[in-house]
């Protein structure tokens, strides 16, 4: 048993499956991954459905926490994404993106304003189409099909500018 406490938990057979394809997937992307399937606990996740994963997997779940909490940031802003960062009302919640992309998209549910805090705090004047898809599916709680096309649509609505479209490697850049 963990130091959290274990609450009840459902754990998504499709999710193991998943995250055992990339068994490499210990860390930040195995908790954006779980995150994904997951909105129903946005912003985040709590750590005990980690360790329900975790479990499932056949991790030391003791190990994998410890690991987990020491990797937790309570840092607003991206530092990296090596990192968990604390969110939520409580920050009990773990994120591979921090709390101001979260606050920053649930504002006013745009993606314009997600691409200008991404880009800002990761020193570019873009971003990538694909990490601006998975930070969607996290911070709005969308499925991957969903993600994709809220970019074309705000690209279609001239919010933000896909270059080039249609293809998934594209960057994506404020309009103006």
């Amino acid at each position: 048993m963990s130091a959290h406490e274990r609450a009840e938990v459902v754990v998504d057979d499709d999710v193991l499956h998943e995250l055992r394809e990339h068994e490499r997937w210990h860390g930040p992307r195995m908790i954006r991954t779980i995150e994904r399937h997951h909105p129903e606990h946005r912003p985040g996740i709590p750590v005990a459905l980690f360790d329900a994963y975790a479990e499932r997997l056949g991790y030391d779940v003791e190990a994998s926490e410890a690991d987990v909490l020491a990797k937790a940031v309570d840092e607003t802003e991206w530092v990296g994404e090596d990192v968990y960062y604390r969110v939520g009302d409580d920050s009990e919640n773990l994120s591979a993106y921090p709390p101001s992309w979260h606050a920053r998209y649930a504002e006013r549910n745009s993606i314009a304003d997600l691409v200008r805090e991404m880009g800002t705090q990761l020193g570019r004047a873009w971003v990538g189409r694909r990490e601006l898809t998975l930070a969607l599916e996290s911070v709005a709680g969308v499925d991957p099909r969903t993600a994709t096309a809220m970019v074309l649509d705000a690209g279609q609505r001239g919010e933000i500018a896909v270059q080039p479209r249609q293809n998934p490697e594209s960057l994506v850049f404020l309009k103006g």
